[in-house]
């Protein structure tokens, strides 16, 4: 009985952490000039899954340097979804981070 508790929790918490990482993905793209025909939920949620599932999928593999290679395939995955180059996709990327840390610090889960 625990254990379906403990799996609801996490898939509910994979799911805030997901609604909130695209939500900052979007905000970021709000803030990041020139992006607006880009700007949608549905790009923002794309990228955040995707970006979990290669972070997750390195951390499984346990490449050496396999967070900063994640890092490099999502900064690629950003510059491919939103049609910026790899400055706008760094730029991007770190704007979102921020605003992650500023959720995270709120306690708010996140993915990314």
């Amino acid at each position: 009985m625990f254990e379906v508790a403990e799996s609801t929790s996490k898939i509910l918490e994979f799911l805030v952490g997901l609604f909130v990482s695209a939500l900052t993905i979007y905000i970021a793209l709000r803030i990041y000039p020139g992006r607006e025909e880009q700007e949608n939920l549905v790009n923002c949620f794309a990228v955040a899954l995707l970006g979990k599932i290669i972070y997750t999928a390195f951390h499984i593999i346990g490449f050496p340097f396999g967070s900063l290679l994640a890092l490099f395939v999502w900064l690629w995955i950003l510059k491919k979804m939103f049609q910026v180059g790899w400055f706008g996709a760094a730029v991007i990327a770190m704007i979102t981070y921020i605003l992650n840390l500023i959720v995270g610090l709120l306690g708010i889960p996140r993915l990314l």
